[in-house]
């Protein structure tokens, strides 16, 4: 598919109007702690971010067309979930596609992905030159047999120092982490749709609000220090709907049912989706927006991936390896 849209929505339009009041959004941005009121076509959008280039380097728009695909079907689901109609199998399916594809479409998503593959390769560099001795069997297998023995020492020990010292960088380029991301969107899907399904209501005149990160892992009470996972018992999988209702994912037993919430309730839930925004934070007023944000002392800080690496020596193992570490709880960083 050649032609394709230039602006590319990470999440969604037309959800992003079920959080509108008179078809704009309040937007928050947490760089500078400034709020504007913007129309859904202009939020949470950039040029081409999953167009790709194909061997004729010709630009390419099917993963963006299949965006649109699940977009459409999903979109009758989402609507009968907060108007509390039943959900079909095909409903279901819909839109536990359309929950995984806003935790592997995103810049944040794109991040965690860059982030991981960095860590796992730089920790596999650390663990696989662990002397000079292996620096020196790994330059003299990819040097020429007539290299003087003085230079492969040379470079041994240039590569074991730069190695031990951390005096190097890996760089995963955006495809790439395109790629990874998207290989986990079926997974995701599938264990989105295994989890017990809550919607909670909001009571009347109260809103959710939404992000431009809008999937959010939240521990279980007296959980906080467990790394979380998309498929963890001890985990909340937090999916804002609209204005007035939210998807709360749990257990393995494909239950559904509808609750009706408190306020603090819903106030509890909008602080959990703007600590986890990645940029910005959206909503239907300004001052519903102020009054989440101000108590997180989100202004002036970064967003930072959860997902850390390790080198460890597996349980029944003798050797080291390398392994991925989730962090229960999101860090956050000054600018």
């Amino acid at each position: 598919m050649l032609d394709g849209p230039v602006q590319q929505h990470y999440v969604s339009k037309f959800y992003l109007k079920g959080f509108a009041a008179n078809r704009r959004v309040a937007v928050y941005d947490r760089a500078n702690g400034f709020v504007s009121s913007l129309t859904p076509k202009k939020v949470a959008a950039l040029e081409h971010f999953y167009t790709f280039i194909d061997e004729s380097d010709r630009q390419r728009f099917e993963i963006e067309a299949l965006f649109g695909i699940v977009e459409s079907r999903a979109g009758t689901a989402l609507k009968s979930a907060v108007c509390r109609s039943p959900l079909s199998f095909e409903d279901r399916e819909y839109l536990a596609l359309f929950v995984a594809m806003h935790a592997i479409r995103t810049p944040a998503a794109l991040a965690e992905s860059i982030s991981v593959r960095e860590k796992v390769e730089h920790a596999r560099l650390t663990l696989i030159v662990s002397s000079e001795a292996v620096a020196y069997n790994l330059i003299k297998e990819s040097k020429p047999a007539d290299t003087p023995e003085t230079e492969l020492r040379r470079l041994a020990e240039k590569l074991f120092e730069m190695v031990r010292g951390n005096h190097f960088r890996i760089n995963v380029p955006d495809v790439a982490a395109r790629a990874i991301a998207l290989k986990t969107w079926h997974t995701l899907a599938r264990t989105h749709f295994e989890r017990d399904w809550t919607i909670v209501h909001a009571p009347s005149g109260l809103n959710y609000i939404t992000s431009d990160s809008p999937v959010v892992l939240s521990p279980l009470s007296d959980m906080e220090h467990l790394p979380l996972g998309y498929g963890s018992f001890h985990t909340h999988v937090l999916f804002p709907l609209s204005r007035t209702a939210a998807l709360v994912m749990n257990g393995d037993e494909r239950r559904m049912r509808h609750a009706d919430v408190k306020p603090e309730q819903v106030e509890r839930f909008n602080t959990a989706v703007a600590s986890d925004c990645y940029h910005y934070v959206i909503g239907s007023s300004v001052d519903l927006l102020d009054k989440t944000t101000a108590p997180l002392n989100l202004n002036g800080s970064m967003w930072a991936p959860r997902v850390d690496i390790g080198i460890g020596v597996p349980p029944g193992e003798t050797q080291p390896a390398v392994f991925i570490k989730g962090l229960g709880k999101r860090p956050t960083m000054p600018i």
